[in-house]
């Protein structure tokens, strides 16, 4: 699972859930999810596990593809 914390544009904190990386992916090739790619990400989680990131929304998709996100599965 995947989970994302962000600051929307009023700068309150909101968080978006994925079952699993491919359903974030789909929803990014598919531009279904309603979140601007400026947003401030302040948590990014991945199965429980807290991800060193910081930076926007619109930069989550390139990150993980560089990560080795197998050492986090269950």
């Amino acid at each position: 699972m995947i989970n994302i914390t962000y600051l929307d544009a009023s700068k309150q904190e909101k968080t978006v859930s994925f079952e699993s990386y491919a359903e974030f992916e789909r929803s990014q090739q598919a531009c279904l999810i309603g979140i601007s790619d400026y947003f401030k990400v302040t948590k990014l989680t991945y199965n429980g596990h807290e991800l060193d990131y910081s930076g926007t929304y619109g930069d989550i998709f390139f990150y993980l593809l560089k990560q080795d996100l197998s050492q986090y599965e269950n």
